[in-house]
């Protein structure tokens, strides 16, 4: 068909070629590499403007270069349909050709991890090999003809040169201009919808973070009543826009150990459902929008919004890289979000309050780090717990220096609520009474949150847990029902 000779080899003797980027795997190796030079590098962004100029070919090369090295083409995405495709292909004896528009290195290395062997095809030379570069190159290299399996409008040149075609991730506009091919396009699936994988990238249910927002209404609501309500819900889903926002970068420059987490691999950039420009973009436009409307509710506010912006990101760059500072970053977090509340209204919260929820929220990140510890344990070799885990400030030996640190610090947290709750000037209770039963409650809680994570029953984020664990929403309501008494 095409450019390809009138007597084309039998079908089973027909090699098979596979595109690499969008078709085998999810993602796109151009984009992930940049992240991964760009995470390691940030001065990349402006060197990639000039290797652009030099033409594409160039651009994939300094970019693989800078940090495709580091993109594990063992842990892609890969495709289904077409691994199945493949699968049938190689039995029957077929030749399996990897053809690519990513970087040749990367190709090679891909190939080699799908256990295919021979000749693949990738930019190399100065050449970009897409469209009808492609083509020619392999018009070139299998005279006697090819099938060819695609998913965007650059395969339609290759398509017409197939003798039969293929296409994943097709799009209904894509599907319609393919209908003019010589022989038609075989459509192995269809690309689903963006709007899915966004909303799962915002992780909507940690939003529930962001009622610390609501603190200082709460205590301040027998003097200044319910005016101060709307500001305050308004200010909430801001906060938890921006935290979409930066939970989504987050997950940008975590995307390759993500990919071999036993959980987050299932994350909406990891699993590649959700492809990196799109998240990116998406990821600006609700950073952007929130400090806009922070700042219309109150300057102070945005300010507030603004730090926890800065901290978020330096924390997904490096600081999580730091042990102890990590999770110091992390209750610091957590107290932004109680002072972010209280700029909406003129209300500065109390030291003491202060100090309460940043060693509360700095105890439950501490639980966090050991059942990551926990999880790595059982998966690594006990010769290699001393080895620094990748991406982190600690080793698996740490673990119990954590643990028990963990505790220490959740003892200061019920001490410092103890003053809070007691001290006649402070108190947030009309009865000691009830301040010493908040406190017990709180107590428990925190000692049974620490009792399931020594015995490795605790969910990997504790405030996850405690939002679908009955007993810790049983408490809290019963905690919520002492400070309204």
């Amino acid at each position: 068909m095409g450019d390809v000779s009138t007597a084309p080899a039998d079908a089973a003797k027909r090699p098979l070629v596979v595109d690499l980027d969008g078709t085998l795997a999810k993602s796109d190796f151009t984009f992930e590499s940049f992240l991964q030079a760009f995470k390691r590098t940030p001065w990349v962004v402006f060197a990639a403007l000039a290797w652009l100029m030099r033409g594409r070919a160039y651009l994939k090369s300094r970019l693989y270069d800078f940090g495709g090295a580091q993109v594990n083409p063992g842990a892609l995405p890969y495709r289904d349909e077409v691994r199945q495709l493949i699968d049938k292909a190689k039995s029957s004896g077929r030749r399996i050709v990897l053809a690519s528009g990513s970087e040749q290195r990367f190709v090679d290395r891909v190939a080699e991890a799908c256990g295919l062997e021979g000749e693949h095809f990738g930019t190399s030379g100065g050449v970009n090999l897409t469209s009808s570069r492609k083509a020619d190159r392999l018009v070139r290299a299998f005279p006697d003809g090819f099938d060819y399996v695609g998913n965007s409008k650059a395969d339609l040149a290759v398509w017409r040169s197939a003798v039969v075609a293929y296409g994943t991730d097709i799009t209904p506009a894509l599907e319609q201009q393919a209908k003019h091919l010589p022989g038609g396009l075989t459509v192995l699936a269809h690309r689903s919808t963006t709007a899915a994988p966004l909303f799962k990238a915002m992780r909507l249910h940690q939003w529930a973070k962001n009622v610390l927002i609501f603190t200082i209404f709460a205590i301040t609501f027998p003097a200044y009543g319910w005016t101060p309500l709307f500001d305050t819900a308004l200010g909430f889903v801001l906060l938890g826009l921006v935290a979409s926002g930066t939970y989504i970068i987050n997950d940008l420059l975590d995307i390759e150990a993500d990919r071999q987490h036993p959980t987050k691999r299932e994350r909406a950039l990891a699993s590649g459902e959700l492809q990196v420009p799109a998240a990116a973009g998406f990821a600006l436009l609700l950073v952007v929008s929130a400090l806009t409307g922070a700042f219309i509710i109150s300057p102070a506010f945005s300010a507030v919004l603004f730090a926890y912006t800065v901290l978020t990101l330096s924390y997904s760059f490096f600081l999580k890289q730091l042990a102890v500072v990590d999770v110091f970053c992390l209750a610091a977090l957590f107290s932004l979000r109680v002072i972010a509340g209280g700029e909406i209204i003129y209300v500065d919260p109390s030291p003491w309050l202060l100090s309460f929820m940043f060693f509360f929220f700095l105890a439950l990140a501490m639980a966090k780090r050991v059942v990551e510890l926990d999880r790595k344990r059982t998966s690594v070799p006990a010769a290699e717990w001393g080895q620094r885990i990748a991406g982190r400030g600690y080793s698996i030996v740490d673990r119990d220096f954590v643990l028990a640190a963990g505790i220490a610090v959740s003892a200061i947290a019920i001490n410092v609520f103890f003053v809070y709750a007691l001290l006649a000037d402070l108190t947030l209770f009309s009865d000691g009474e009830l301040a010493m039963a908040a406190g017990a409650i709180l107590a428990f809680w925190l000692l049974r949150i620490w009792y399931l994570t020594n015995r490795g029953a605790l969910h990997d984020d504790p405030i996850y847990f405690a939002i679908k664990d009955k007993v810790s929403l049983a408490l809290g309501a019963v905690l919520l029902l002492l400070v309204i008494v």
